[in-house]
This record gives C-alpha cells, sequence and structure tokens, in this order.
C-alpha cells in the first residue's frame, strides 16, 4: 500500500491547515509562528482517522473537516508546550518553536492553537465542544503524571497505562469517536471506533517508549524524562525480558485496535485504518532495527 503521504486523506488535511493559516487574521507574529509549525510538517496521523473515521460511518470529509483540523491544532500546541517542559532542541529535524522565537511566544501560541480549536469544534455543537475540553484536560493530567514519574519511586504498570491512556490514547480515540458521532447515529459504531483509538494510541506510545529506552541504553550519556514501562520492566526482569515484553504488549494492543473494526464492512477506510495499525507500529520498528542492527535479535521476533 502507498504510504500514507500519497493518500487523498492526507493532501485533504495538509491543503485544509495551510488555508487556515492564509486566511486567519492574526498578528503577524503569530502567523509566523503557525506557518512555521505548518510548514515543519508531521505525518498527520490524528487528522487522517477522523476523515477515515467519518468516511467509514458514512459521511464526507467536509462533514468531519473542523474535527480534523481541531485533533491536529490541539496535538500541535501539546508539542509545543512538551517542547518547552523537555527542553527539546530540535522536533522533525527542525528548532523547535522556543528556540527559532522564545519561551513566551511558544507558550501564547500553543494556547492560541487550542482556542482555535474551540472555535473549529463549535459548529458541531456543546456536546461535542465538551468533549475535547474533557479530552484536554486529560492529555494535561498525562502529562503530569509522565512529568512526575520518574521522581516517584512508587511509580509502576498500573501508573504507566493511566498516564499514557489520558496522555496519547485519548486524542486518538477521541477523535474517531466523534468523527463516527457526527456522521451517524450508530453508538455501537462510536464504541468501537473509540477501542480503535485506545488501543492504537497505547501500541504507539508503547513502542516510542521502547525505542527511546533502546536508543538511550546505547547511548548512556543520554537522560530519560519520564519512567516507561521497559525501565519499570528492566528493573523486574533485566534487559531483555523487559524488551520482550514490551513487543508482546505492543503486539496484543496493535491486534485489539485491528479487531475493533471487525465491526465495520470492508470498504477502503477500514484497511487504511488497519494500515495505520501497522504504519504506527510494526513499520516504526522495522525502520528503527534497519538504522540498528545490534537490536536485530530482541525485535526480530515481533510480527511472528
Amino acid at each position: 500500500m502507498a504510504m500514507i503521504e500519497k493518500w487523498e486523506e492526507y493532501r485533504v488535511v495538509s491543503e485544509a491547515l495551510n488555508k487556515l493559516v492564509e486566511k486567519e487574521n492574526a498578528i503577524p507574529k503569530v502567523k509566523k509562528a503557525l506557518k512555521y509549525l505548518i510548514k515543519a510538517g508531521g505525518k498527520r496521523t490524528r487528522p487522517i482517522i477522523v476523515l477515515l473515521s467519518g468516511k467509514l460511518c458514512g459521511g464526507n470529509y467536509d462533514d468531519v473537516l473542523n474535527v480534523a483540523l481541531t485533533v491536529e491544532l490541539i496535538h500541535t500546541a501539546s508539542l509545543v508546550h512538551d517542547d518547552i517542559i523537555d527542553s527539546g532542541m530540535k522536533r522533525r529535524n527542525v528548532e523547535t518553536l522556543h528556540i527559532k522565537y522564545n519561551t513566551s511566544i511558544a507558550i501564547l501560541v500553543g494556547d492560541w492553537l487550542i482556542s482555535k480549536s474551540v472555535e473549529l469544534l463549535s459548529i458541531y455543537g456543546e456536546e461535542v465542544v465538551r468533549d475535547f475540553a474533557r479530552l484536554g484536560m486529560m492529555m494535561a493530567e498525562g502529562e503530569i503524571m509522565d512529568i512526575d514519574s520518574i521522581k516517584d519511586p512508587e511509580f509502576g504498570e498500573e501508573d504507566y497505562f493511566r498516564c499514557i491512556a489520558a496522555k496519547t490514547a485519548s486524542l486518538f480515540s477521541y477523535s474517531a469517536k466523534n468523527a463516527c458521532r457526527i456522521v451517524c447515529d450508530d453508538k455501537k459504531a462510536a464504541e468501537y471506533l473509540f477501542n480503535y483509538g485506545n488501543n492504537l494510541g497505547i501500541a504507539y506510545q508503547l513502542v516510542d517508549d521502547l525505542l527511546e529506552y533502546l536508543e538511550i541504553f546505547e547511548d548512556k550519556k543520554s537522560e530519560f524524562e519520564s519512567k516507561t514501562l521497559p525501565m519499570i520492566y528492566e528493573e523486574r526482569y533485566g534487559f531483555e525480558e523487559a524488551v520482550a515484553k514490551t513487543l508482546e504488549l505492543i503486539r496484543e494492543y496493535a491486534l485489539a485496535s485491528k479487531e475493533s473494526l471487525d465491526y465495520f464492512d470492508d470498504c477502503e477506510s477500514k484497511d487504511r485504518l488497519q494500515y495505520m495499525v501497522e504504519y504506527m507500529t510494526a513499520d516504526l520498528l522495522r525502520n528503527y532495527v534497519s538504522k540498528n542492527r545490534e537490536v536485530l535479535k530482541l525485535l526480530e521476533s515481533y510480527g511472528r
């Protein structure tokens, strides 16, 4: 299957983001910062999942385009704020916003993006806005748990999963569910799409944390900024078992995400949503292995 950058959904999202920035009547400094963030790119996985979920449930892209834009703006705002918290210098090989400009502007542009998200969502009515407001609070709480994790000796497996469900998976699950709710009244479909997004978000964060763990394990000069599942497992089982157990969980959550789509009839949107699971889990792992042969043995069992 073609890379997602070749998909129509990717084009629709990219064009809509560029149009949003061009049309926005903001002060020059904000507009410049927005253009910088949009140009920095990204995989646009979250808004693509919104468009595909809406189409899967009988709608068209226009019906859910504002949700797709909202999701990308909320995600972008969270990255801007995270980079400040983590003192990040680069993201996607370009300078982070607070380095390019300054911390004050970065914080305020992040706030601007969140406010813009609320405006975009307002066309859908009170319930959808309330749902996304709760999502924003969950993401913030998850981030606070993440920051505190490294200092908390009691932070364990259960805490970790609560943290990543709030910090990462919530944006995927709420996005897919609300896209469904906007275009149809099928409560079962909304529930299955929520589960699809939740399981995918957890699998994706597990991959992200595992790859960070492996890189830092190789580069002893780096430091962990939060306590992740491979670290929790390493303390308990040792290095190799920690990696193996994390890989097993990635496989389980990725499978659960795909199985949530069994409720829906076969179609291109369903195929693409299933492909997104591979793209965000197995493909990321394979890409890492291709660059780091020394961990090949640990990862080669994935996908068997």
